[in-house]
């Protein structure tokens, strides 16, 4: 079924809706832009159904459940915009757009301050500071950021490896050991693979370090969590500002271990500076 068409089967006679799926319908018709957030629990105990009720009607709208719902319903009244930033409007021009994503960023960086604290930053830093071997682990939109850490904390002259691949992170975790630190980056904290990659690591005795949300499957198997959190719903937006935080969060750990370090830091950083040079034409 097109996905312009949600509001208008819940509304018409086009498929034959059960007494509680029109219960579910009225809710949605009224509430479109609210139940977008909404997760299929909340949404059923609004309309006094099961949950197993609300993904029967999902298919009979032709999605392939509840998530797919959302997006499509998203879709339908946005045109798409909302995929990206979720103010963003289809008449926003240009400018508009540049002010609504950086004020969009400004803010998520500027909860960083809130959501994490610097107690877990110095002991992720502590860990990192002791690793025989730093391994980053990221899937999808967080794999570009563990291969930035890589880019970061190789000057530290301690061995790094970023690993975006789920069967290469599999057979890295199950080799780790005591003098290892694994840190893992997902926003969700709750894409199965990465949190297998955790429990393996975890049980070969490797420290572990989460750049996730409290609480979160990952963040359990974790031994220190830099909690990240932003307004972001990354269950229906292309992911902008959860990247744009734990970018931030690879810097204040790289800043904060360079501190710690010292000297070290600083005599790697001169030797690249002068092999680098070689590498640049004049000005």
């Amino acid at each position: 079924m097109a996905q312009t068409r949600l509001i208008e089967l819940l509304a018409g006679e086009e498929i034959k809706l059960s007494k509680s799926d029109q219960k579910i319908g009225t809710i949605v018709r009224a509430n479109p832009a609210t139940v977008i957030h909404m997760s299929i629990a909340r949404l059923a105990e609004l309309a006094g159904v099961s949950e197993p009720t609300v993904n029967r009607l999902c298919h009979k709208l032709g999605c392939d459940g509840y998530p797919d719902f959302k997006l499509k319903l998203a879709q339908e009244l946005s045109s798409g915009a909302h995929l990206f930033v979720e103010n963003m409007e289809s008449s926003d021009d240009t400018q508009t757009v540049m002010n609504k994503i950086l004020s969009s960023i400004e803010s998520s960086v500027r909860s960083l301050s809130q959501s994490t604290s610097p107690q877990s930053i110095d002991e992720a830093t502590a860990l990192l500071c002791g690793a025989k071997t730093i391994y980053f682990f990221g899937m999808g939109a967080s794999g570009p950021v563990a291969l930035d850490a890589q880019h970061k904390f190789f000057r530290f002259g301690i061995p790094v490896v970023a690993q975006t691949d789920y069967i290469n992170q599999r057979m890295m975790c199950s080799m780790l050991s005591k003098e290892d630190v694994a840190v893992f980056i997902s926003y969700t904290g709750r894409t199965k693979a990465i949190i297998e990659s955790a429990e393996l690591a975890k049980a070969s005795g490797a420290h572990t370090i989460g750049l996730t949300r409290s609480g979160s499957p990952l963040a359990r198997q974790c031994s220190v969590v830099l909690n990240a959190t932003t307004a972001e719903d990354t269950d229906l937006f292309t992911p902008m500002t959860s990247r744009i935080i734990h970018l931030a969060l690879i810097d204040i750990l790289a800043t904060r271990m360079a501190m710690q370090l010292g000297d070290v830091v600083e005599a790697n950083i001169h030797a690249i500076k002068n092999n680098l040079s070689q590498t640049r034409q004049p000005s």
